[in-house]
């Protein structure tokens, strides 16, 4: 009996001990940042997951889904914590109008991709072949950058859809830094997951399609506060101490 008790003393203590790293200071940026907020908060991204998944089952509420995933996620590379369910809600539900046009154009674009692709590989000439091939994969990059700033920039800039989409096609153009993460992550989880289906049907639905999110997350993020939010901050401290010495 009191081994027993002993035992189940060592498991409670063991369970409520700080976890290694809790009490360490969080990495500033990169690949270790990514790391540690991963592997602290992985249940947290399990959950939202779900969320994700059984927001998006009417089909037309998946851009406001994606929009209240990216702001928890943003909040938790920003800050390296988050809470889960409000940042989530508040965002589904401010952005579900908001974001359906651009959810309508990601389909435009989408099957552009793939009418293009199915047209290269049943051409009988190859010259019209590589250019149709070639027009599918650039209307694929287009809908897989542009739409991973524009769903990271609804749930955060507090702006109107025009400006939303004119952020957005700049950053796209500039920052290939960005965009090759942006790419990377999106063609490693996708061919991960057709190369070993049905296995990974279980991946799929408890982390595979926030991880992805995560990826392109952090990866927008930064240029995010260098060229946006650092120069609004800026511009609104200045107006401040203009302000206080008037």
């Amino acid at each position: 009996m009191n081994e027993s008790m002993n035992l189940i003393e060592r498991i409670k203590n063991k369970r409520f001990a700080p976890g290694k790293g809790v009490d360490q200071p969080i990495p500033v940026r990169g690949m270790r940042r990514f790391m540690f907020l991963l592997k602290t908060h992985f249940w947290k991204l399990v959950t939202l997951n779900l969320l994700l998944i059984i927001f998006s089952i009417p089909i037309i509420t998946i851009p406001a889904a994606i929009c209240g995933a990216n702001r928890v996620l943003v909040m938790l590379v920003i800050n390296g914590n988050c809470l889960l369910w409000p940042e989530f809600f508040q965002e589904f539900k401010a952005n579900f109008f908001k974001a359906m046009p651009f959810g309508l154009f990601a389909v435009f674009t989408l099957f552009d991709s793939y009418y293009f692709l199915s047209l290269s590989i049943s051409s009988q000439n190859d010259r019209i072949g590589i250019f149709t091939g070639a027009l599918g994969v650039l209307f694929l990059v287009f809908t897989i950058l542009f739409f991973s700033y524009v769903f990271v920039f609804l749930p955060v800039l507090d702006l109107k859809g025009r400006q939303i989409a004119r952020n957005a096609f700049i950053l796209m153009v500039t920052e290939w830094k960005a965009n090759w993460i942006v790419l990377s992550g999106v063609a490693v989880t996708a061919l991960f997951i057709i190369a070993l289906f049905p296995y990974t049907i279980l991946f799929l639905l408890l982390i595979s399609v926030v991880l992805m999110l995560f990826i392109i997350s952090t990866a927008i993020n930064e240029p995010l506060q260098r060229r946006i939010i650092g120069p609004f901050q800026k511009h609104m401290d200045e107006n401040i101490q203009n302000d206080d010495i008037c």
